[in-house]
């Protein structure tokens, strides 16, 4: 993932912060460095790619230096700073992000296209209704696309746009139902959207907007409380994430963009605290000054996605978790950690990939030796078979030589004894590759808990996960947001170590046992 991506979209708009012109690595520690000829200079890292590292020195200049010209300390700084997703060049926080509010609008009246969105709906709607609608998606995808998290949203492999469908109620019930299914509801709550991975698509009734008539056409008030609408549009522009990143990261972004204050494309980031004690109060009854229930983040860090319980808890805690890295964590560098994080759940799924395309790669070479070691076994094994009536023979031959000289018997008439038999060699065992043998006990490779664990130390850094959650909650606290932080382990049980699951049926797969592949080489008989 390159951090400094992004995509500008035409007609769109960031504001910055004042502090947009200077680049956040710059208020990394202020160190010495050493070059391998003994040669020293003041500087802090901004950045650091495979082989360059780009310094600033105290008088404000940058300059690039390769990185095997550092000395051996300085380069374990690098690769210890790597570890934590700190060599990154981050984007700055935006103030505000907003997009042009006339969109341009095709279709209607059920179908509809915008730049980068396509509107499907079961009744006929107005293209203002469209328009209003769009404001809110494209501002979104916009916003998200904004922060400094290097994140470049962009529809599901083979779609050109972003899916909606707005629906009458019943019809969206009837959508969900099977979605919905096992899905923990609090009670008394209604669905006010949903947006579904498999068919890639946000589904939004109707009756949880504020709409109207104007004839036969459904028209939507600009008024519209639009926050469950943004938080599963948050969820469609980051599609291609949602099965890297674990659930508290996705629904805590989903949540801190939705209470960022918008308006007509509009989102005020520099207003998000004013957005976020407003949320607390609109969304969960908590007033000014009452203390915050939150889950222990240690909690979030070390659960299976599969533990989700979808509580208000949930929801509220996994938000305030996102907001304390965007905005409290590193003040001069917001959301830095969680854009490493990012970069390394990216860096871990690359690796990963490499791993299971070596790991078959290993398996069908390995399965071709041990297929042609147990036919090099059969053939051995006849051999023996041969070898031992040869032996019989040839010794039977012997004892009747050895009594025709006891009974002086004249040479002419000896036997033919033969050359002794000479015995077969036995095939060579193939080894088996390190990588099948780590894991030659069987079981499932839970990948996703193995990616989480690599890239946690970019939230964690140099702190413990306990001391983690004490300077979330003091952070907080110093930012008008009190919280009463749960016990660590109370709702969440730790997975720090891969899982191992059943058996898999398809021993091609990593996922799958390897006692499969790796079994016991067939004995010579």
């Amino acid at each position: 993932m390159s951090p400094i991506r992004h995509r500008f979209f035409p007609g769109l708009l960031v504001v910055w912060l004042a502090l947009a012109s200077v680049a956040s690595g710059q208020y990394r520690e202020t160190r010495t460095w050493t070059s391998n000829d003994g040669r020293t200079l003041e500087g802090s890292l901004l950045h650091a790619d495979g082989d360059t590292v780009r310094l600033r020195l105290s008088d404000g200049r940058e300059f690039d230096v390769p990185l095997d010209r550092l000395g051996e300390k300085d380069r374990e700084y690098v690769a210890a700073m790597r570890s934590t997703g700190r060599t990154l060049a981050f984007r700055p926080m935006p103030g505000e992000t907003k997009i042009d509010p006339q969109i341009e609008v095709e279709g209607g009246p059920r179908n509809f296209v915008t730049p980068h969105f396509e509107f499907g709906t079961d009744h006929g709607v107005s293209k203002s209704f469209i328009s209003e609608a769009a404001r809110v998606f494209e501002g979104t995808l916009h916003a998200v696309a904004s922060l400094p998290l290097g994140i470049e949203p962009k529809p599901a492999q083979g779609a050109q746009r972003f899916r909606t469908l707005f629906l009458d109620r019943s019809t969206f019930e009837r959508e969900i139902a099977e979605v919905m299914t096992g899905v923990p509801q609090n009670p008394g709550s209604i669905v006010a959207g949903i947006y579904i991975p498999k068919r890639q698509e946000v589904l939004v009734p109707f009756s949880s907007l504020e709409t109207g008539r104007s004839g036969s056409q459904i028209t939507l008030r600009r008024t519209s409380d639009t926050s469950t609408l943004i938080h599963e549009i948050v969820h469609q522009v980051m599609h291609d994430w949602l099965a890297l990143t674990p659930v508290w990261f996705s629904e805590g972004l989903a949540e801190y963009v939705a209470a960022v204050p918008y308006q007509n494309g509009r989102f005020e980031f520099r207003n998000a605290p004013k957005g976020l004690r407003e949320t607390l109060e609109s969304q969960y009854g908590i007033r000014e000054g009452m203390a915050v229930p939150m889950i222990h983040p240690a909690d979030f860090l070390e659960m299976r996605s599969a533990d989700w319980r979808g509580s208000q808890d949930d929801y509220r805690s996994a938000m305030l978790l996102v907001y304390y890295f965007m905005h409290l964590d590193q003040p001069d560098k917001p959301g830095a950690a969680l854009a490493g994080y990012l970069h390394l759940l990216e860096q871990g799924r690359d690796e990963t990939e490499n791993f299971i395309a070596d790991h078959n790669r290993l398996v069908d070479e390995f399965e071709k030796k041990r297929l042609a070691y147990n036919e090099a076994v059969d053939r051995y094994n006849a051999d023996l078979v041969r070898y031992r009536a040869e032996v019989d023979a040839y010794n039977e031959r012997v004892t009747a030589y050895n009594r025709q000289l006891e009974v002086k018997t004249p040479a002419e008439e000896l036997i033919e004894v033969g050359e002794e038999p000479k015995a077969p060699a036995p095939p060579e065992r193939p080894e088996i590759p390190e990588q099948l043998r780590d894991n030659s006990a069987g079981g499932t490779i839970d990948m996703a808990v193995m990616m989480h664990n690599t890239a946690r130390p970019a939230l964690v850094r140099d702190r413990d996960l306990d001391q983690l959650g004490d300077a979330v909650a003091e952070a907080l606290k110093q930012a008008g947001i009190p919280v009463r932080m749960m016990a660590r382990g109370e709702v969440y049980r730790p997975h720090l170590n891969p899982v191992v699951a059943p058996q898999s049926s398809d021993p091609r797969k990593p996922k799958g046992p390897l006692d499969n592949l790796i079994e016991a080489l067939k004995p010579p008989r």
